[in-house]
């Protein structure tokens, strides 16, 4: 007998999850007592099992589990118990890095994502069932631990000289290791590709690699450097390996701290954008530029701003159409908020002016703690709100802002490319002179936000940890 966790979206939990005309809360019980699908992954519950709803909330993206359908039976248009739920809302935040589902593919951690990954229901294994009922329980805490230690693995090679130290996080598109050179002893960090299709397609694959060697030769301290590269013969899975850098990237920054002050903002921004203007003036063009992929790399009490993954983001372009990609989970969910208009349209000509558009959406994220299209609920309305509603100009999201970096954030984020920046040279000098004194960025700086972001540190290329 399944169990199935299922969605309930914002929009219909606001509207319909009230007791006595308010809306519930943690500890609150809402007594709903169906779920209004015909979707095919439900059909096991006519042997029985139970329906967890859950919702997403807004700012965070905590997750709640706002009751337990139990032993529904179907009516022809939805699922309903004999009985209605008893169990309070409970935050299970948590839980998004240990459920796994019987497919093996967990949440979605990219920012704005959560909900969109969740929208087909999906069978829970028993593992994630009895987290969840801890949860419930009153054992949030236990819960988020694994039932039972798994196996240790034994230590592995990839690429004949790389051996593993450690699983730093994994995700859609690879998983990302802590090594050690066999012969030199030098600690690195290998990116390992497993995207589905990756490494049975020769000529991506070589693409792949001869992209991470142009990366490479860019002689920038704004980009992570790409030390190695190739295909492990034992598993045929392509491989980057880079240095190991004490940091956190800036999704985790913006998660914990919220929106930042101007001048760090900027600054960050600023630094990335010297990275691109490097990456385009090489002919390369990154494609996926995000807060997981700007790295924020500790050194000598100074932060270094580093842009990771250029090559993997070919790859993912190069996986399939880009409505296969948007309806895909594990492939490009979390990208389509920050893509630009032609390349959400699948624009085959794309140029160095589509990082501009995505860094835009960054810098508007960094400055007020949300994308311009966050409201979206599907990848459809998000699509066709990419494509066709003009951002709001960002002051009305943030009415502190000064004129200047509106100005810049606005014309960065107009539909016609024409009109936005033609260089990220011409950006950066928008950004510069913003900033008087230079775009450094002192780790006291980010040391005095409400967050203890340099705790627990990641290493660069982690963002597998839950971002792609």
């Amino acid at each position: 007998m399944p169990d199935i966790l299922a969605i309930v979206s914002k929009a219909i939990f606001e509207r319909d999850a009230r007791v006595a005309g308010k809306l519930v809360g943690p500890g609150d019980v809402w007594p709903v007592d169906r779920y209004t699908s015909a979707n095919k992954a439900l059909q096991g519950l006519a042997n029985g099992g139970r329906i967890f709803l859950v919702t997403v909330r807004p700012p965070n993206e905590q997750l709640w589990l706002v009751g337990v359908v139990e032993t529904p039976s179907f009516d022809g248009s939805a699922w309903i118990a004999p009985r209605p739920n008893a169990r309070p809302v409970t935050n299970i935040t948590a839980l998004r890095r240990t459920i796994e589902f019987e497919s093996g593919k967990g949440m979605s951690q990219d920012k704005g994502t959560l909900g969109m990954s969740l929208q087909a229901p999906r069978t829970l294994t028993a593992r994630d069932s009895a987290q969840i009922l801890a949860a419930i329980d009153g054992h949030a805490s236990e819960a988020s631990t694994p039932l039972s230690s798994p196996r240790a693995k034994p230590a592995r090679i990839i690429g004949g000289k790389y051996e593993i130290v450690r699983e730093l996080g994994r995700g859609g598109m690879g998983v990302v290791y802590e090594a050690r050179h066999t012969t030199t002893g030098r600690r690195v960090a290998i990116k390992e590709i497993v995207g589905e299709g990756v490494s049975k397609d020769k000529k991506l694959l070589e693409r792949f690699q001869r992209e991470a060697r142009a990366t490479s030769a860019i002689e920038t301290q704004h980009i992570a450097p790409v030390i190695d590269a190739g295909s492990d013969p034992a598993t045929e899975h392509p491989y980057l390996v880079m240095e190991l850098l004490d940091g956190k990237d800036l999704q985790h920054l913006l998660t914990h701290a919220g929106p930042l002050p101007e001048f760090i903002a900027v600054r960050i921004v600023a630094q990335a954008c010297a990275g691109l203007a490097r990456a385009h003036a090489a002919g390369v063009v990154h494609r996926d530029i995000k807060p997981a992929n700007l790295f924020l790399a500790r050194r000598d009490g100074e932060v270094i701003v580093k842009v990771l993954d250029f090559g993997v983001a070919r790859v993912k372009e190069d996986l399939g159409t880009v409505e296969h990609r948007l309806t895909s989970t594990g492939v490009m969910l979390g990208t389509p908020l920050y893509m630009s208009p032609e390349q959400v349209q699948g624009m085959k000509d794309l140029d160095h002016r589509t990082d501009l558009w995505s860094l835009g959406i960054v810098l508007h994220e960094a400055l007020t703690g949300t994308t311009p299209h966050a409201e979206a609920e599907t990848l459809g309305s998000l699509v066709v709100a990419i494509c066709a509603r003009p951002a709001k100009p960002v002051r009305t999201h943030a009415p502190h802002l000064g004129e200047a970096v509106c100005a810049i954030v606005d014309r960065s984020l107009l539909l016609d490319p024409a009109a936005r920046y033609a260089t990220a040279d011409e950006l950066l000098s928008d950004l510069r002179r913003l900033l008087p004194d230079g775009m450094t960025l002192d780790a006291s700086m980010l040391d005095a936000l409400p967050t203890d972001w340099s705790d627990d540190l990641d290493v660069s290329g982690s963002d597998a940890t839950a971002r792609h």
